[in-house]
């Protein structure tokens, strides 16, 4: 297996890394930089795409480039002939030229990297979900929000992708798990309603802040809120449903509920580490392996349409029927 690896940013060195890791070794990078950091510098790198694919012929690929280029890698990537494909979250910063993908290339196939589906807790949350364990669901709130400049502290956030527009940043695409995973649980959402803005704290072009409103056609309300701004990561939902609530905290690796009987039952994963999540996606995408866990192109699609959508609702001041949404 030859695999070819795209972007060399922190999520690029992540999947390098565990790549190597997992015993794969035919690796060829694609960045802009002329030589490769410490441990990767035996690796062959090539500037573009175009030149590797020239020079060696690739069964796999991993785009990890910022999110408004993944459809022209994506595309250069299939025009070369590869169509076993790891494509970074979210697909894309909007539609164009997405249907034209799915029409000419149906039969490629396209991983997703939704790597949340591989917290043990949102699993033991899904599990729970399908035991019905709390009855009817009626409600999921979710929330996520830590400061942007604690991200990545080697770098100036100001400069990076989730600050400016033009490469797909913004708290709703940065953080499109939220949108992703209640659509894993909970199925299509029929309509959606908005608002999002700039606070002006940050000094960058993109949103930071969101509070967006969901109904799925399941008849489950949902609702997500999304920041760059606490000073402390937060990342939790709370289910609730006819007979109990479920409450997931991604932070204390804790997963709590209580049925109608009045008993509490919790369930702590401490001990597993944020990289067991991308070592087990890549695991499943490298050896083809599809499961409840892994996400399809078209799949992708439905939480980049969500995002889309909850945009136009902001800045339109409309609710948003998404069978009647083209983003396009």
């Amino acid at each position: 297996m030859n695999i070819l690896l795209i972007g060399l940013g922190s999520i690029g060195k992540r999947h390098l890394k565990n790549i190597l890791s997992i015993g794969y070794k035919n690796v060829t990078v694609v960045s802009s930089k002329n030589s490769l950091p410490e441990p990767f510098t035996a690796l062959p790198v090539f500037k573009t795409i175009a030149d590797a694919t020239q020079n060696i012929q690739f069964t796999t690929a991993v785009i990890c480039v910022p999110t408004a280029q993944h459809r022209a890698a994506l595309l250069e990537c299939l025009q070369a002939g590869i169509e076993h494909i790891y494509l970074e979250k979210p697909v894309s910063n909007n539609f164009l030229g997405i249907e034209q993908i799915l029409e000419v290339y149906s039969n490629a196939n396209i991983y997703v990297g939704f790597d949340m589906h591989y917290d043990i807790g949102l699993q033991k949350v899904k599990q729970l979900l399908d035991e019905n364990k709390i009855g009817k669901i009626v409600s999921a709130n979710a929330q996520v929000g830590q400061y942007l400049p604690d991200w990545r502290p080697q770098e100036d956030y100001t400069k990076g992708m989730s600050a400016k527009i033009d490469t797909g940043g913004g708290v709703m695409l940065d953080l499109v798990h939220e949108f992703d995973y209640l659509y894993w649980l909970f199925g299509e959402v029929d309509k959606i309603a908005c608002f999002n803005k700039n606070s002006n704290s940050l000094n960058i072009e993109t949103e930071d802040i969101a509070e967006v409103l969901l109904q799925f056609k399941s008849g489950v309300i949902g609702t997500i809120h999304l920041d760059y701004l606490q000073q402390k990561l937060v990342r939790n939902c709370l289910i609730t449903g006819s007979k109990g609530t479920i409450q997931w905290d991604l932070t204390s690796s804790k997963v709590n509920w209580i049925t109608a009987d009045k008993i509490e039952n919790e369930y702590c994963y401490q001990g597993f580490e944020r990289n067991d999540r991308f070592v087990n996606i890549m695991k499943d995408f490298l050896l083809q392996q599809r499961n409840s866990y892994t996400t399809n192109f078209t799949q992708g699609l439905e939480s980049l349409k969500m995002v889309l959508a909850a945009k136009y609702s902001s800045q339109n001041n409309v609710f948003v029927k998404l069978d009647e949404f083209h983003p396009s």
